[in-house]
């Protein structure tokens, strides 16, 4: 018997699936992009339970004929490619053919369509790819593709993706996406019957932002000096420093409408700015507009990747764009300040950035523009809980490190708890824990560890895995009594995607445990009134931001602790410690070392990284040949 056999059409067709149908809202780009092509002026988009349940476009393009819409339903079946020269060509947003096929082998899907010059539509239904029809039936002009039953019959497939909610925000931010690249075509987003957005056709990107992201964002917007290439222009808006993020997300960079994700752009971003602080990303909206022969957009299934024919050039105008705009607007108006950033206050040039974070090479020198690095405000606010039960296994750990915590751990008060560790003094009423017996402060090292000598030898101190050790033990120790929390002057209103307001939802209890008082305040903004003793009332903001952008990542697992809230706080510890000023901390370092042996497990932070390092006397002689 042949070992080689040729699959199936419906066997193909769910092959081809896998690759292009990821989750719902890898559908709905697919027909929205259709939509585009098919020259719309309107798209609706429906969904109901996040996309599993329902996803309807419906669109006033030019629609199809009776064999067209049959036609459209066989695999690689397009309008878009006639011959082999076109490949290199492409200016639509579809041109592979297995959309719909691949869509319909996994789903239920209903299509309506007419072409304005046509008397009666035609309607054609396909389930699991076999199909239905098709029949006449009274339209619109234009075309509605409605699909209900996503992988009813993969149900594997299906047991892979996240919540209706975050499906539901992967939906609304791809149609964001295609909303900021056209905005002359009128989008509206119905969820659950409830309307999101319907953004009005306009010829002014920055409605469409301001529709997004708020009109205080698009009243910072400064347009991008538009800059010629080889082939290429560039040209849309970017934001000042002070709207800088820690990650790329509010970088929208589109080629030909198409929206990419590309590291070559992205360093050149980072260049163009004459370098960035670590760690953080400008904030920008940038059009690509290049000759399709430059650029083969026919290397991923899905279309997420391309590949450039001349990327030193594209390089090179992506910089000279961005440079060229610092500096004119450098000269009406220097860019602000921001508290959004790593670092102490200091001020550096961009040239001093660019030497230590070079161009590419193929990059012409580019004279670029000063401007103010931004800089994050210490948090030298002390904790002021008190420490309570901590039922946390110890993880593994080198038996020497274990020795020498537990040999000088602070002694525990007499309560009714065994694991219960002393409480912590508050340092306005009380002096700060004295320095544990024996332990001498002799210095810091490089600005980043503190060294401390006792009757062993020498020990190594993390001032930043101490801080997260001692943060973390108390946020679970607040199981039993919720932080007591610090109310803000005036209350913050944080303006966040709908992926990370819908999980801020969720994690209500766990952020009014933690110590917040947070409610919703509008469709997509969180308004804060009160924060935790170790966060900084000016930082809430930047807090707030960077805790959520972690937990939407996808890094974090709900699921992996008995305790749903040690998750929780391991993050909070996390990002508390992170954003600590260096300086005060070690200024600190004597508190911190008694803090840190009060604490149930006081030689690793809640991930396994070491807190300290002891160095045996014996060790020293050994290594020095002592007698």
């Amino acid at each position: 018997m042949s070992k080689i056999l040729v699959m199936s059409e419906t066997l193909a067709s769910q092959v081809a699936a896998g690759e292009v149908v990821e989750r719902p809202a890898s559908v709905l780009k697919e027909l929205v992009e259709n939509s585009i092509d098919a020259g719309a002026k309107s798209i609706r988009v429906e969904i109901a339970r996040g996309g599993t349940s329902l996803m309807k476009v419906t669109d006033d393009g030019c629609g199809m004929s009776r064999d067209d819409a049959v036609t459209a339903f066989h695999r690689h079946a397009t309008s878009k490619l006639g011959s082999i020269e076109d490949l290199f060509h492409i200016t639509q947003m579809g041109f592979r053919g297995e959309a719909l096929p691949s869509i319909a082998s996994v789903a239920h899907v209903r299509l309506v369509t007419r072409e304005a010059s046509s008397d009666a539509g035609t309607e054609v239904r396909v389930i699991g790819g076999t199909m239905h029809g098709p029949v006449d039936t009274g339209c619109a002009p234009g075309t509605a593709i409605e699909v209900t039953h996503l992988f009813f019959n993969t149900p594997a497939r299906r047991k892979f993706l996240k919540s209706v909610e975050t499906e539901a925000g992967h939906i609304e931010h791809q149609l964001v996406l295609h909303a900021l690249a056209f905005p002359h075509i009128r989008f509206t987003f119905v969820k659950d019957g409830q309307t999101v957005f319907d953004t009005p056709a306009t010829a002014d990107l920055r409605q469409r932002v301001a529709a997004f992201s708020g009109r205080e964002w698009a009243e910072k917007l400064i347009p991008i000096q538009t800059t010629e290439g080889p082939g290429l222009n560039v040209a849309g808006y970017l934001l000042p420093l002070s709207e800088a993020r820690r990650n790329r997300k509010q970088q929208y960079v589109f080629l030909n409408k198409r929206p990419i994700d590309d590291r070559l752009i992205a360093r050149a971003i980072r260049d163009g700015f004459g370098g960035f602080p670590t760690g953080l990303h400008p904030a920008l909206y940038l059009f690509i507009d290049m000759e399709p022969a430059l650029v083969d957009v026919n290397v991923h299934p899905a279309k997420r990747e391309v590949r450039f024919r001349r990327p030193a050039d594209l390089a090179a105008c992506v910089m000279n764009a961005i440079a060229a705009t610092l500096a004119a607007h450098a000269r009406t108006g220097e860019p602000p300040a921001t508290e959004a950033g790593k670092g102490n206050a200091e001020e550096d040039t961009a040239a001093d950035l660019c030497a230590a974070e070079p161009a590419t090479a193929e990059a012409p020198p580019l004279r670029r523009p000063a401007f103010t690095r931004p800089v994050l405000q210490p948090r030298q606010r002390d904790l002021d809980w008190t420490q309570g039960e901590n039922t946390v296994a110890k993880p593994d750990t080198p038996a020497s490190t274990a020795a020498f915590c537990e040999e000088h751990r602070q002694p525990e008060r007499s309560t009714g708890h065994a694991a219960a560790s002393p409480a912590r003094p508050r340092p306005e009423t009380t002096a700060a824990p004295s320095l544990p017996q024996g332990f001498r402060h002799l210095g810091t090292l490089h600005g980043r560890y503190a060294l401390f000598e006792n009757a062993d030898g020498l020990v190594l101190l993390s001032p930043r895995a101490a801080r997260e050790r001692i943060v973390f033990e108390r946020l679970l120790a607040a199981r039993k009594r919720p932080v007591e929390a610090q109310r803000l002057l005036a209350p913050v209103m944080i303006d966040m995607d709908v992926r990370e307001f819908d999980l801020a939802l969720k994690l209500l209890p766990n952020f009014e445990q933690a110590g917040f008082r947070i409610e919703p305040f509008g469709r997509r903004t969180l308004r804060v009134e009160a924060v935790p003793a170790l966060i900084h009332p000016n930082g809430a903001e930047d807090f707030m931001r960077t805790l959520m952008e972690q937990f939407v990542s996808g890094d974090v697992n709900w699921r992996r602790q008995r305790n749903p809230f040690e998750p929780f706080a391991v993050q909070m510890a996390r990002q508390s410690a992170r954003l600590e000023d260096s300086a005060a901390l070690l200024a600190r370092a004597e508190d911190l070392l008694a803090e840190l042996f009060a604490c149930e497990i006081p030689y690793c932070t809640p991930s396994g990284k070491p807190t300290l390092i002891p160095y045996a006397m014996s060790e020293f002689q050994r290594k020095f040949q002592a007698n």
